[in-house]
C-alpha cells in the first residue's frame, strides 16, 4: 500500500487573505474548468442551442474540447491535493496523457488531411451539417493550447519534487494564445481567434483556457510568477500591484479609445494621443505608488534592523553579565566548599583526640572510674562519634562537589556488602523497635564498584529510612537486571510530599525545616548519596506518598568502565556459607 506524500504546500503560518486565495487558485481553477466541460457535454447531449451555438461568431465549444477540459480540470485538482498517494498521481498522469493524446491526434488530422473521422467520436450525428468545417475537429489554436497545458499537467509532480519550472514554461505560451483569442473577441478582430472561416476558438474555450492556465501557474508556488505574487515582502507587493494594472490598463484604455472613435466624439489622432497620455498617467501613478510602498518597507526594514542590533547588544550585555555572575557564583561556591573541607578537617583532628582521651578514661588507665562516670563517658563517646559522622559527611560532600572524590574500583560480593551495611544500622532499628528486613540475592554475584562509597550510600539510605519511620518496618532488597544492580530501601514512615520529591536530594534540605525539628543531621546524606551514585555511573530515585512510606531505588552498573583497573577484595565473590535473608 502506497504512502501518501504531501505536495504543493506552502510554509506554515498566517498569510493575508489574498495569499490564502492564491493557494486555493489551482483547485478552484481545475474545478471550474472541469464543470465547464461537463456542462458543455451535457448541452450537446441535450441539444441545447445555448451550448451548441454559444457565441455571436457562431463558433461553439465542440464536444472533444469539452471532454479535454473535463479531463484537464480533474488532473489539475488531483495534482494539487495536499496529500497525494502513488495511485492518485498515476490517475492524474493518465488524465493529462489522455488530453495530450487527443490534442496530438487533432493536430495530426490537420497536417495529414483527415479522413479517420476521429473528430466524430462524440455526438458525430449532431456535428454533421453544422457550421464547423471539418465538423467536430478541435481548432488548431485550441489543440495547441490543450497540448501545452497537458504537458504542463504532466510536469507538475516533477516540479513539486524538484522545484522546477517546466509546468510554467509549458503553460505560459498556452495562456498567451488564449489571451490573444479573448482580446480578439473584445476588439472584434476575428483573425485573432479563428484560423479559417468556419473553424476557430470559441469564447468559452478561450476563457476556459485562461482559467486552466492560471491554475497551472499556481500549482507550483515556490518558483516563477506564482512565487512573486505570493511573496509577502516588497517584491510580492509590487508584483500584485503592477501586474494587474499592466494587464488591464491597456485593454481598458483601448476600449475607451475605440468607443470614443466609433461614437464620433474624437478623431483617431486625438484617440491615439489620449491613449498615450492616459497610459503615461496610469503608469507614472503606479510607479510613484510602488515607490512609496518600497520607501515604507525600507523604513520598516531599517527600523527592524536597528531594533535587532539593540536587542543583540542587550543580549550580549546580558550574556556577559550572566557569565560574570556565574563565574562569581562558581568562585563563591568553590570558596564555600574549600572552607567546608578545611573546617571539617580541622574539626576532625581535635574530635579524634577527644575520642581517644575518652577511651583512655573508660579503660581506667588514668585511674579508677565509677559506673556513673562510665555512663557519662559513654555519652561523650556517642556524641563524638555522631559529630564525627557529620564531619565525614561534610568532607565527602565537599570533595564530590569540587570533583576531587576519587573512585577505587573493586570486585566484591554483593551479598556481603549489603549485609555489612545492614549490620551497621541494625542497632538503630532495634532501638526504635522496627522490623528490619534484609533480602539478599539467592545466588551471590560480584559487582565492580567502590566498596566504601557503596557502603556509605547504603548506610545513608537505610539510616534515612529508619530515622523517619516510627513504627512498621524498613526493607532492604536487591536484584540484578540487564547488567545493573538495583537496591531498594523501602520504609513505612511519614513519606514525602509530592512537591518535595526532588528537593530531598538538594544539599542541606530537610523534611523538617525548623530549629525545633525532631530528627537530626546536616541534610547532606541524600545529596551525597545521589552524587556518589552518579559518580559511579548509577543514580538514586525516590517514590513516596504522604503517610504511606518511601522507597529509594539505587542503581549501579555491574561492571567498571572500560579501561579502569579493578582490584579484587578479600571477601569472596560467592560466600562459602550462603547469607540468608535477615528479619529483625
Amino acid at each position: 500500500m502506497s504512502t501518501p506524500t504531501q505536495v504543493g504546500t506552502s510554509p506554515s503560518g498566517r498569510h493575508s487573505p489574498l495569499i490564502d486565495f492564491f493557494e486555493r487558485v489551482p483547485f478552484i481553477a481545475g474545478s471550474v474548468v472541469a464543470i465547464m466541460g461537463a456542462l458543455v457535454l451535457a448541452g450537446w447531449a441535450l441539444n441545447l442551442s445555448a451550448i451548441t451555438q454559444l457565441s455571436e461568431s457562431g463558433i461553439p465549444m465542440i464536444p472533444l474540447t469539452a471532454l479535454c477540459f473535463t479531463l484537464a480540470g480533474g488532473a489539475l485538482t488531483m495534482a494539487v491535493r495536499p496529500y497525494r498517494s502513488a495511485k492518485t498521481e498515476a490517475m492524474q498522469q493518465t488524465l493529462a496523457a489522455l488530453v495530450a493524446t487527443i490534442a496530438v491526434l487533432s493536430i495530426y488530422e490537420y497536417f495529414s488531411g483527415g479522413g479517420s473521422e476521429f473528430d466524430m467520436l462524440l455526438f458525430g450525428d449532431k456535428l454533421r451539417g453544422g457550421p464547423l468545417s471539418p465538423p467536430g475537429r478541435i481548432p488548431l489554436n485550441t489543440a495547441a493550447c490543450l497540448l501545452l497545458f497537458a504537458l504542463a499537467l504532466l510536469s507538475i509532480p516533477h516540479d513539486q519534487r524538484k522545484h522546477d519550472l517546466r509546468a510554467q514554461m509549458f503553460a505560459t505560451p498556452g495562456l498567451f494564445i488564449a489571451l490573444i483569442a479573448i482580446l480578439g473577441y473584445v476588439f472584434d478582430v476575428r483573425g485573432m481567434y479563428v484560423l479559417s472561416q468556419s473553424s476557430g476558438m470559441a469564447l468559452t474555450t478561450a476563457i476556459a483556457h485562461l482559467i486552466l492556465g492560471v491554475g497551472i501557474l499556481f500549482a507550483v508556488r515556490d518558483r516563477g510568477v506564482s512565487a512573486l505574487l505570493m511573496d509577502e515582502g516588497a517584491a510580492g507587493v509590487l508584483t500584485r500591484r503592477l501586474l494587474p494594472a499592466a494587464l488591464v490598463a491597456p485593454v481598458v484604455l483601448s476600449i475607451v479609445r475605440l468607443a470614443g472613435e466609433s461614437a464620433g466624439i474624437y478623431e483617431t489622432e486625438f484617440g491615439v494621443s489620449l491613449f498615450a497620455v492616459a497610459s503615461i498617467l496610469i503608469y507614472v501613478g503606479l510607479v510613484l505608488w510602488s515607490a512609496r510602498v518600497l520607501r515604507n518597507s525600507d523604513k520598516e526594514r531599517v527600523d527592524l534592523l536597528a531594533l535587532e542590533q539593540q536587542a543583540r547588544a542587550h543580549a550580549e550585555n546580558a550574556r556577559s553579565e550572566a557569565e560574570t555572575a556565574r563565574a562569581e557564583a562558581e568562585r563563591a561556591n568553590n570558596s564555600k566548599t574549600d572552607f567546608l573541607a578545611v573546617m571539617s578537617h580541622e574539626l576532625r583532628t581535635p574530635l579524634t583526640a577527644i575520642m581517644g582521651y575518652e577511651e583512655l578514661l573508660s579503660d581506667g588507665i588514668t585511674g579508677p572510674v565509677t559506673e556513673l562516670q562510665r555512663q557519662q563517658l559513654g555519652r561523650i563517646n556517642a556524641s563524638a562519634r555522631h559529630l564525627l559522622g557529620l564531619i565525614d559527611e561534610i568532607l565527602t560532600f565537599a570533595r564530590v562537589d569540587i570533583g576531587r572524590e576519587r573512585v577505587r574500583w573493586e570486585s566484591m560480593s554483593i551479598n556481603h556488602t549489603l549485609a555489612d551495611a545492614a549490620s551497621l544500622v541494625q542497632p538503630m532499628a532495634a532501638d526504635k523497635h522496627l522490623k528490619f528486613i534484609v533480602e539478599l540475592l539467592d545466588e551471590d554475584q560480584a559487582i565492580q564498584t567502590d566498596s566504601t562509597k557503596l557502603r556509605q550510600m547504603l548506610v545513608n539510605l537505610l539510616s534515612n529510612g529508619i530515622k523517619f519511620t516510627d513504627k512498621g518496618e524498613v526493607t532492604l532488597g536487591c536484584a540484578v537486571r540487564n547488567g545493573t544492580l538495583e537496591v531498594r530501601i523501602a520504609d513505612t514512615g511519614v513519606g514525602i510530599a509530592a512537591e518535595n520529591i526532588e528537593d530531598v536530594f538538594e544539599p542541606f534540605w530537610q523534611a523538617e525545616q525548623t530549629a525545633t525539628r525532631k530528627t537530626g543531621g546536616t541534610g547532606l546524606g541524600l545529596s551525597v548519596t545521589r552524587k556518589l551514585a552518579r559518580l559511579l555511573g548509577g543514580d538514586v530515585t525516590v517514590a513516596s506518598r504522604m503517610g504511606s512510606g518511601t522507597t529509594f531505588l539505587l542503581t549501579l552498573p555491574m561492571k567498571a568502565p572500560v579501561g579502569e583497573t579493578v582490584r579484587r577484595r578479600d571477601t569472596p565473590t560467592t560466600p562459602t556459607n550462603q547469607l540468608k535473608a535477615v528479619r529483625i
